[in-house]
Order: structure tokens, then C-alpha cells, then sequence
């Protein structure tokens, strides 16, 4: 090798292999606190009002998806 290239390869070292990305831990965490379950008729009500809204924006995606249908045609 000439000198050249021995200053070259001084000045400029090699490329690094990248790092393993890190992976998150694949145990559950632990709740700070304890989940507290409502009553069962509480869920009842809760997921019947749930079922509601979920209607009701289903609903409303279809009027929507109606109207977009219309001006493209």
C-alpha cells in the first residue's frame, strides 16, 4: 500500500455494524392498582349504550358512504 492509503484508511474508519434494535419485554406488566368490575347489571347499561353509539355511527358512515357513492357516479 502506498502511503496515501494508509493516511486514508487512519483518517477514515470503518463503518460500524448497526445495533439490534431492542425489543420490548414480551411479559405483561403489572396494574399499579386492582381493576374493579362493575356491577352486573352496570354492564349491561354500559355495553347496551355502547351498542347504541356504535349503531348510530354505523349509520351515519352509511349515509356518508351514500352520499360519496352519488357524486363520483
Amino acid at each position: 500500500m502506498n502511503k496515501r492509503k494508509i493516511v486514508n484508511a487512519n483518517v477514515f474508519p470503518a463503518p460500524l455494524a448497526p445495533e439490534k434494535p431492542s425489543r420490548p419485554t414480551t411479559s405483561r406488566e403489572v396494574w399499579p392498582y386492582t381493576l374493579i368490575l362493575p356491577e352486573g347489571e352496570e354492564t349491561r347499561k354500559t355495553l347496551r349504550e355502547i351498542l347504541t353509539r356504535l349503531d348510530s355511527i354505523e349509520k351515519r358512515l352509511d349515509r356518508i358512504e351514500k352520499l360519496l357513492s352519488g357524486r363520483s357516479g
